[in-house]
């Protein structure tokens, strides 16, 4: 794929400066926060095709914190939070589900955050695109591919490999070791599965972003403007890199995160998708803070707020699950403002 010659959207500026008034803090929220279509949300519970939850208040425990591992965990027991999924309430197994936030005092919310904090969508993975999916992941494993990141032990004890772009200690984006420094069958399985997720995910995943969250979408293309220009020659090498800008590096591994945690790299008001294949029991996605547990069952994606929220998986107690995070870093995005 060539350079994109687009004009670039105009990228509103992010982030939440000091000495802001409470009122302009309202004011930008209610412009990034706008709920879409109230009367959409309203038909849909009425149909019991949609569960919305309304959290007490906005879990913003570590917007300003050191980034480590030890902080979430001693801020987890100082504020006595939960940290089992049995003592969490689980919400329902199926049915679309959104967190909002138009309920709260907007004063207390971040001006950059979109509308909910937490979605998840039904259906979204068809049952034969789930076992195409389990296949190509099966045959990238079978060609051994190697961890080249340096394994945060404070997020999981196992590893996950990062394909794609990132910009993480950067200044300009690129491809991560583990997309490009494989043997030749690893990197051949690794452009297999990014192109299936590519041409039946990403798509699905950049409609339903674009739907309920405009503003911040409106600001990715910025960052996929800015991607497809620096790195033009490398997409023509690597097409099934280029995801149409709902997100840039895809972190995949079996099992998942059981340990509290924070994805700092992660971009703080734009979501990171996340899906499963597999037959298995547990797995919910656990957020503490919040007192829930969300079931992520095949053809479900969660859209989370990753840099927020700490979160961890529930036990994995039968069968094989194959977990996918698609996100996009906070440097890639921050380098992209105009």
């Amino acid at each position: 794929m060539g350079h994109n010659n687009n004009k670039k959207p105009d990228c509103k500026k992010r982030g939440t400066k000091g000495g802001r008034s409470a009122e302009k803090r309202a004011q930008r929220y209610l412009r990034w926060g706008k709920i879409c279509d109230p009367a959409k949300l309203e038909d849909a519970q009425s149909n019991k095709a949609l569960h919305i939850h309304k959290i007490k208040s906005f879990p913003g425990d570590f917007l300003k914190v050191r980034p480590s591992g030890k902080t979430v965990h001693e801020t987890m027991a100082q504020c006595r939070y939960p940290n089992a999924a049995a003592e969490l309430k689980t919400l329902p197994d199926t049915v679309k589900i959104l967190l909002l936030l138009d309920h709260l005092d907007s004063s207390t919310i971040p001006a950059d955050m979109p509308p909910y904090i937490v979605m998840r969508f039904e259906h979204l993975i068809t049952t034969e695109e789930q076992h195409r999916l389990w296949f190509r992941w099966d045959r990238l494993i079978a060609t051994k591919p190697v961890h080249l990141l340096k394994h945060d032990k404070n997020c999981s004890a196992s590893e996950a490999w990062h394909l794609g772009i990132w910009e993480v200690t950067g200044k300009t984006p690129r491809l991560t070791s583990e997309t490009t420094s494989q043997s030749p069958e690893a990197i051949e399985a690794i452009d297999v599965l990014l192109r299936f997720i590519k041409t039946y995910i990403a798509g699905k995943i950049g409609g339903v972003f674009k739907q309920h969250a405009p503003a911040q979408w409106e600001a990715l293309c910025g960052a996929q403007n800015r991607v497809l220009n620096e790195l033009g020659s490398q997409f023509e090498w690597g097409p099934n890199l280029d995801m149409g800008g709902a997100f840039f590096t895809v972190a995949a591994k079996e099992a998942g995160s059981g340990i509290t945690h924070i994805d700092w790299n992660d971009v703080r008001a734009i979501y990171a998708f996340v899906f499963a294949v597999g037959d298995w029991e547990g797995g919910e996605f656990c957020a503490p803070q919040l007192g829930i547990k969300i079931p992520v069952r095949p053809g479900q994606v969660l859209a989370v707020l990753a840099r927020v929220m700490a979160h961890f998986s529930a036990p994995v107690t039968r069968g094989r699950r194959i977990i996918f995070a698609c996100f996009t870093d906070q440097l890639l995005f921050g380098h992209s403002d105009p």
